[in-house]
């Protein structure tokens, strides 16, 4: 009879069964494990004999689940191999951990190979990104370029740049939001170029109420195509001078010259008052078109000329209250050639309101504020060993300085 057992020995009896009845006709072990039959010619449970599993071939094995019990006696402890069906089951259960664990991370080594990078603009250097999509053509570069502008991604725009692509602190999704959504890029219109020896391609778009037509100059990089030219320098150097803050779509720039992508750039200070005026935003078409940052040009703010008119008309008023001909930091000097009694000294106005039409420019940081004098001034006085009541006019005009950049706000008169 031979063994349907795969390792070569006979199946374990069933639960139940006892090891008596004739002993199976044994079947050669294959690959030449041997087998030796335990006691009463029954040959051992099947199993691998050889390494530190292999069964103790000088005891007898325990009984199967079911068969009759031993000589047990309590109290006593039964010495004796530890069961071999007990070492087959931990086997078994090894082995099946270690396929399900090999299974798992040649499924994940598998996944993690076949998954794309979920967010491939998010690299902080653009020159790190690949192109988003194929430009196999000269005008696919044009059309993706403009697309990633439309929808405000800056860093896939800076991809269809010729390498390296720019950088810089303009050059953010961040800023081109902030350009989207006073001028956003719409209608685009790029024909189809499949020339593979071209040299520019034609486009038209509108940028907030801009109609835009621009050549776009392209060059070829391995297999795809790029601009060669992706962004706009703007000159900054006549108001960079770090006297008044600038601040481009809300990012601080020190530079005298920055790159920007086509779009609309507002200027500011971040100061309360001073700023750039009405016409601070300066629309740049394209890489090509030069931007009009010129007349960019710092100026207070309608809070700013209130405010520095306020702090002047103070210090005026103070002024008045003075005892004397030439108080200090104020808009009066009298010489007399009478001697006043100087706690009797007093000054009034005698014109209208000065500051009602007073003439207030801007340059650098200092706002200059312009007034009219009309005063009058009395007070007892002596002459010549005679003493009286003295009195005399102060008339003209009278400059007043103040420092608009920095609080509280310093009046200095000229």
């Amino acid at each position: 009879m031979s063994s349907n057992n795969p390792y070569g020995g006979p199946q374990a009896p069933w639960p139940g069964q006892g090891p008596a009845g004739p002993a199976p006709e044994q079947s050669p072990a294959p690959y030449g494990y041997s087998q030796q039959p335990g006691p009463g010619g029954h040959t051992a449970g099947s199993g691998y004999s050889f390494g530190p599993f292999a069964p103790d071939q000088q005891n007898p094995q325990p009984a199967p689940y079911g068969s009759p019990p031993g000589p047990y006696q309590p109290g006593r402890a039964q010495p004796g191999p530890e069961p071999r069906g007990k070492g087959k089951i931990l086997i078994i259960i090894g082995a099946a951990a270690l396929a399900v664990i090999l299974m798992v991370v040649l499924a994940v080594v598998v996944a993690t190979r076949g998954t794309p990078n979920a967010n491939p603009g998010s690299n902080s250097d653009p020159s790190q990104n690949g192109a988003r999509q194929n430009t196999p053509r000269p005008s696919d570069a044009v059309t993706a370029y403009l697309q990633a502008l439309a929808a405000g991604d800056a860093v896939a725009a800076l991809s269809y740049a010729a390498e390296p692509a720019p950088t810089g602190r303009l050059l953010t999704n961040e800023v081109l939001a902030e350009s989207r959504e006073h001028a956003a890029l719409t209608d685009i219109d790029v024909p189809v170029v499949e020339d593979q020896s071209a040299k520019s391609v034609s486009a038209t778009y509108t940028i907030g109420d801009s109609a835009v037509s621009e050549s776009f100059d392209v060059v070829k990089v391995g297999d795809a195509w790029k601009l060669s030219r992706a962004v706009k320098d703007l000159d900054l150097s006549f108001i960079v001078d770090g006297s008044v803050p600038v601040k481009i779509n809300g990012v601080r720039v020190t530079e005298t010259s920055v790159a920007v992508l086509p779009g609309s750039y507002a200027f500011t200070t971040g100061l309360p008052y001073v700023g750039y005026g009405s016409k601070n935003v300066v629309l740049v078409k394209s890489p090509y078109v030069e931007a009009d940052t010129y007349r960019i040009q710092s100026q207070l703010t309608k809070s700013g000329k209130k405010a520095v008119i306020s702090a002047t008309r103070k210090s005026y008023n103070n002024c008045l209250d003075e005892h004397s001909l030439n108080p200090k930091n104020c808009p009066m000097n009298f010489n007399s050639k009478y001697k006043y009694n100087k706690s009797s000294i007093s000054w009034q106005e005698t014109g209208s309101d000065p500051f009602q039409k007073a003439k207030v420019t801007f340059s650098g940081t200092q706002a200059r504020i312009e007034i009219a004098l009309n005063l009058k001034l009395s007070g007892s006085c002596t002459y010549r060993g005679r003493s009286g009541n003295c009195s005399g006019t102060l008339t003209g005009t009278s400059v007043a300085v103040v420092k608009a950049t920095e609080k509280p706000l310093d009046v200095k008169w000229l």
